[in-house]
C-alpha cells in the first residue's frame, strides 16, 4: 500500500458500514489543499445491489448531508488531521472521476479523458472511447476518425481519469429561443 493511500483508506474503512445501511457506498477519496485548510472529498455512488429506478438514479443531497454529518464526527474522535480541514461530501456527478480501474467497465462505450504522468508522443490528455479493461489495463480509441488510434495504458499510469458525459443534444433553435421576435 502507498503512504498517499493511507488517510484515503481508513476515511473509507471508518465510513463504508454507515453508507451500506444507507445502500451507499464510497466512490472515491480525494485529498487536496485548500488555501491553510486540507480539504477531504468523499464521493458516493449507489451500491450494486441497490436498484436504480427513475425516482432514485444517484445520491441524494440529504444522503451527502447524514454521510456528511456522520464522517465528520468520526474523523474527530479518529484525529486524523491535527490541522483545520474541510469536508465536503457529494456524488461523483455527470463527469465522475475514476479511482480504481474496476470502476470503469461499467462504461466501456462511453468517452473518457486520461490525464497521463508520463507523456505519450509529446501529450499527457488524451480523449476517446473506452474499448476495453483488462485487470489494471485500460484501453482508449482516441481522437476522431480518420486519425483515430488506441491508446493501452496501466491504470496507474494515469494521474486522472474522468468520464466525459454526453448530454443530450438541445433543439436547433436552442435553449429558451423565442420564436416570436
Amino acid at each position: 500500500m502507498h503512504r498517499t493511500h493511507v488517510v484515503p483508506d481508513k476515511i473509507r474503512e471508518l465510513i463504508s458500514p454507515f453508507l451500506a445501511s444507507m445502500g451507499l457506498v464510497v466512490w472515491g477519496v480525494e485529498l487536496a489543499a485548500s488555501g491553510h485548510r486540507q480539504l477531504v472529498r468523499l464521493y458516493l455512488d449507489l451500491a450494486a445491489d441497490t436498484p436504480r429506478t427513475p425516482e432514485r438514479r444517484g445520491v441524494t443531497i440529504d444522503e451527502c448531508a447524514r454521510a456528511s454529518r456522520h464522517l465528520a464526527t468520526l474523523l474527530e474522535m479518529e484525529d486524523l488531521f491535527h490541522d483545520p480541514y474541510v469536508l465536503e461530501v457529494s456524488s461523483p456527478g455527470l463527469g465522475r472521476r475514476f479511482f480504481e480501474p474496476a470502476q470503469l467497465p461499467a462504461y466501456v462505450g462511453q468517452v473518457i479523458e486520461a490525464k497521463l504522468t508520463v507523456p505519450r508522443d509529446g501529450r499527457k490528455r488524451f480523449k476517446g472511447v473506452l474499448t476495453a479493461v483488462e485487470g489494471e489495463r485500460v484501453t482508449i480509441l482516441v481522437d476522431a476518425a480518420p486519425e483515430a488510434f488506441p491508446l493501452s495504458f496501466d491504470f496507474e499510469e494515469a494521474e486522472k481519469v474522468r468520464l466525459i458525459h454526453a448530454f443530450d443534444a438541445i433543439s436547433e433553435g436552442g435553449a429558451g429561443d423565442d420564436a416570436s421576435s
